[in-house]
């Protein structure tokens, strides 16, 4: 009778797993190394859109380019507006996202409008959808995000990512030293503790190194074993992270239990049903303007009120604003709402700060700050998404983690292809020995 041997099963899972996966893997790591720097390579991908000539005349102000903008598009929204305008570059309007009800507004045709800061003309419009080069990066982040398969697609890399996930623990266990059976060591356990200890890291010490001056093989023994282990945290946090994009149904219980992560309930029909700052018809963005421009905080002055009110926010309680995100106006309260990263905060997206300030009256509504609104499960589930997805710190910081990450990314493809290589020479050696066997038996025979 055979006994079970806890390792030789966990190899065998590890390697067989890991092959299922090695495809899924290297499509996600390669693209992922991609996005790594998707702006940057958007832009130039983008580059008749994206780039203008820089002039000697003052850029005009983003207020006016908005008004340009909902004047040409009177039939779509346009809630939100950018906060700041690069020199050599067109200001972006996006599209408020379309909730599927034709009477209210059709269904666009992009999602995206670029406007020359210098003279107001509209250069163009992107619809991301498309198949063109201009899209080239969005193409690569959907086949990074679904395989271009939608909802299947997604399910498909949720599952591959649990896989991955689990292919973490058991692949830390497989580099850890196998026991040794020392009868004297067993009679002196108690003696020289420290000793042992010692020695087990020793022994567990090659698994970290490479080896340059060797066969192929051991090569791509000893890179597996070690990129596996000098990123594993790495690795884990984008695995789970995965999970989390794309199979909520087995991440959301598992963080809850472990970290306390609240679930996720339906948002009020005040943040999904995103107001519009433009109306929908030429004549109501005449009445909506004359409006506007009445209350003390209006399109032209309310990147610069909410700014400095945000700042003052942030100096009370201890606080610097490091990034201003963007502002959007909430036409049924009447309200401006900027969000706005501080030294404190988790990321550029659900950890993010936000100031709501009355467009009537110039009050400050309500102030949240990101790093104080959110529980210790919600950090951590901010964390393994703000780290898998690069928004990290800004300036230099955040390119050498943009560099770090795309790493990353290409050591999943190193570790993928020498598992799928260890794998096939494997198969090799034990189908040789399977050979020699047939062969010793029909020479006995």
């Amino acid at each position: 009778m055979t006994s079970f041997s806890l390792r030789k099963t966990c190899l065998w899972i590890h390697r067989y797993t890991g092959l299922a996966m090695a495809g899924f893997l290297i499509i996600a790591s390669i693209t992922g190394t991609l996005l790594a720097f998707h702006d940057e390579l958007d832009n130039i991908f983008n580059q008749r859109l994206a780039y203008v000539d820089e002039l000697q005349t003052p850029q005009l102000s983003i207020a006016s380019l908005h008004d340009k903008v909902i004047n040409r598009y009177p039939e779509y929204g346009f809630s939100t507006m950018p906060v700041t305008i690069e020199p050599n570059r067109a200001v972006v309007f996006v599209v408020d996202k379309y909730k599927g009800d034709v009477k209210v507004e059709p269904e666009p045709l992009f999602q995206e409008v670029y406007i020359n800061p210098y003279s107001a003309d509209i250069i163009g419009t992107r619809d991301k959808e498309q198949w063109a080069w201009r899209n080239t990066m969005w193409k690569v982040f959907w086949l990074h995000r679904d395989l271009l398969l939608g909802d299947i697609g997604k399910l498909i890399l949720g599952i591959v990512a649990l896989v991955w996930t689990l292919n973490c623990f058991i692949g830390f266990y497989l580099t850890l030293p196998r026991k040794t059976k020392n009868n004297q060591a067993k009679q002196n356990q108690n003696k020289h503790a420290t000793k042992k200890r010692s020695s087990l890291l020793k022994r567990w010490l090659p698994a970290w190194k490479v080896r340059t001056k060797t066969n192929t093989f051991k090569l791509n023994y000893d890179l597996h074993h070690a990129f596996g282990l000098w990123l594993w945290l790495m690795l884990f946090v984008v695995a789970w992270s995965s999970v989390g994009f794309n199979l909520k149904q087995v991440y959301q219980p598992v963080m809850q239990a472990i970290v306390g992560l609240e679930p996720r309930g339906e948002k009020p029909n005040k943040s999904t049903d995103l107001p519009t700052l433009n109306a929908k018809v030429a004549s109501q963005n005449t009445v909506h303007q004359n409006t506007v421009n009445q209350d003390v905080v209006n399109k032209a002055n309310s990147i610069a009120y909410l700014s400095a009110q945000a700042n003052i926010a942030a100096q009370k309680n201890g606080l610097s604003v490091t990034q201003l995100l963007g502002i959007r106006w909430i036409e049924e309260d009447n309200q401006w709402q900027l969000r706005f990263k501080t030294n404190q905060d988790i990321g550029k997206k659900g950890g993010a700060s936000s100031i709501t300030v009355n467009a009537g009256s110039g009050s400050v509504e309500r102030v949240n700050f990101g790093y104080q609104s959110s529980s210790f499960g919600s950090k951590t589930d901010q964390w393994l998404s703000t780290l898998h997805m690069g928004h990290i710190s800004g300036g230099a910081g955040h390119l050498l983690y943009q560099i770090f990450l795309a790493l990353v990314g290409l050591a999943v493809a190193v570790l993928s292809g020498t598992g799928v290589y260890l794998w096939w020479k494997g198969r090799q050696q034990r189908l040789k020995i399977s050979q020699n066997i047939q062969k010793g038996a029909a020479t006995v025979s």
